[in-house]
């Protein structure tokens, strides 16, 4: 019965059907495919040039086959956003910096890879020329990234990130960007220099043109004396308890006690035979307890620091002027027409050495080895001697005279002449890696900094250079 009824179902509705009426029929379309975010990725490598950064990362693989775009955020902030897996960028050396890659397709799926590095440590080589500017000069890129006023006549002294000059004040520059980040007049007299300006941990020293020593809180800026002398011009020199006091103008040398600004001691130059005005030419060098200056008059000495109270001296030779070294056991200094070596217990001379030229610049010990500039009337050397003997070794060509005192780093001597020329030579061979053209003469020594004043390489003629 049930059949029946379902039959008679089917022939009624087939029956009030019209040929002309059309059937419709609604086809429903598949749901879409769910969107593939991304395939997982890494950042490959970092590497520098300098200070630029070259970022690499894999290729995100996307099942979906669809375009991906790729955002580059380093420490937070958005570089740039890439249809490439590469990318570079300029960074600030001495720096610890992340990097975030998101990687986006076309719907919005997303994934992000992650990578912590570090930038190279700097290597900046300061110099004055004699347009008065100070020279932030970049190794790496070989190019110069700031210029800042200064005093041409000094050598400049670093403590940790900051260089000090002395134009309108006591003033410390960051040494990447040449920015102020310290500044102190202790003087009360209208003075736009400061010279001879030396660091420690706690105080800044220097003079001011009316040869006003100075010391200064290296944090505050605050002045904590100052003592007067007499038409004083020379580098200064410090240990832990003094400051050591030498001029170009004058014939004593003082340990200043660093707390008081009061003299410990102070010692004259040994009774005079000539008429020439006696004065001390180099800057002090301090070895162990004793401190070894040489004078005007040819003589050469050794004084305890402590008490001023001389071991011994040595005379004879013509104006001491290059400042001192120490090689072993053994003193490296000069005359403008000759260098020696002197034993450092008793002034006994070990050897001489005799260039084509004059000497205006001071030795640079390294490896056994003393590097040196000669001056020839309008052409110049820079020289290599074996420190034990004093063999010559080798000898490279200026194209002027130089009174830039080299310095040496990473088998490269760096020294400048006076034909506004800037060399870099192979320590090891005296072969030319490089020169480059300055705006102006380089009249005095080279600072060459690395990182964050985590290696300083003064010149001899600088006081902290020993």
């Amino acid at each position: 019965m049930r059949y029946f009824y379902y039959v008679f179902f089917v022939l009624f509705v087939a029956s009030c059907s019209k040929d002309s009426d059309p059937i419709t029929v609604i086809e429903q379309e598949d749901p879409p495919e769910p969107n593939s975010i991304p395939g997982n990725f890494s950042l490959t490598d970092v590497s520098f040039e300098g200070n630029i950064a070259t970022i690499d990362w894999e290729d995100v693989q996307d099942s979906d086959n669809d375009q991906i775009y790729y955002s580059l955020y380093v420490n937070n902030v958005l570089i740039d956003e890439y249809t490439v897996s590469i990318a570079t960028v300029q960074l600030q050396y001495n720096t610890s910096y992340s990097a975030r890659v998101i990687a986006t397709d076309k719907n919005g799926g997303t994934v992000e890879a992650n990578s912590n590095f570090e930038s190279p440590q700097s290597k900046i080589l300061f110099y004055s020329e004699f347009n008065g500017m100070l020279t932030a000069f970049d190794l790496f890129n070989k190019q110069a990234i700031w210029k800042e006023p200064t005093s041409f006549i000094e050598t400049h002294s670093v403590f940790e990130n900051v260089i000090y000059s002395g134009i309108n004040g006591i003033n410390g520059l960051d040494i990447l960007t040449g920015k102020s980040v310290y500044t102190s007049t202790p003087s009360a007299n209208y003075n736009r220099e400061y010279r001879n300006i030396i660091a420690d941990q706690n105080n800044i020293y220097a003079f001011d043109s009316d040869s006003n020593l100075h010391c200064v809180d290296r944090i505050t800026g605050e002045k904590l004396w100052e003592r007067s002398f007499l038409n004083y011009y020379a580098p200064l020199t410090i240990d832990d308890n003094r400051v050591f006091v030498c001029s170009r103008n004058n014939d004593h040398i003082y340990g200043i006690n660093k707390v008081t600004g009061t003299a410990d001691w102070s010692r004259q130059v040994d009774p005079n035979p000539t008429s020439a005005a006696p004065r001390i030419n180099t800057n002090p060098l301090i070895i162990n307890e004793n401190i070894y200056y040489g004078d005007n008059i040819g003589r050469f000495y050794s004084v305890d620091k402590n008490t001023g109270e001389k071991n011994w001296s040595i005379g004879g030779f013509n104006s001491f002027f290059p400042s001192p070294t120490v090689f072993e056991d053994n003193i490296i200094v000069g005359t403008y027409q000759e260098l020696y070596s002197f034993d450092i217990n008793t002034g006994n001379q070990n050897w001489n050495y005799r260039p084509s030229g004059s000497f205006e610049t001071s030795p640079f010990l390294e490896n056994d080895r003393i590097y040196i500039g000669v001056s020839k009337n309008g052409s110049g050397e820079l020289i290599c001697l074996n420190a034990e003997s004093g063999q010559l070794i080798w000898k490279f060509n200026l194209e002027n005279n130089t009174t830039s005192s080299p310095v040496v780093y990473d088998n490269v001597v760096y020294i400048g002449d006076w034909n506004k020329k800037l060399y870099a030579v192979k320590a090891d061979t005296g072969v030319l890696e490089w020169q480059i053209d300055t705006e102006e003469i380089i009249g005095k020594s080279f600072t060459l900094v690395i990182g964050s004043g985590d290696k300083i390489i003064y010149p001899s003629v600088h006081g902290l250079r020993n």
